[in-house]
């Protein structure tokens, strides 16, 4: 290979991995509030909780 063939593959090489970068970025910026929706949820104040209960309080039968 001469040098003009190696420098043709390191620029494709650089900005084909620039360009997935990007991609996998904007995927785990997206995907993370959806995996962690509950646990932002209840930081924020947003999430809707079950009161705590007596400990002496009776099970009802299913």
């Amino acid at each position: 290979m001469d040098s003009k063939t190696i420098k043709t593959w390191a620029w494709v090489h650089k900005w084909s991995s620039l360009v997935c970068t990007a991609f996998m970025l904007l995927l785990c910026l997206t995907g993370l509030p959806l995996i962690f929706h509950h646990e932002i949820g209840h930081l924020l104040g947003t999430e809707v909780e079950a009161p705590k209960m007596p400990a002496d309080t009776p099970r009802v039968s299913l």
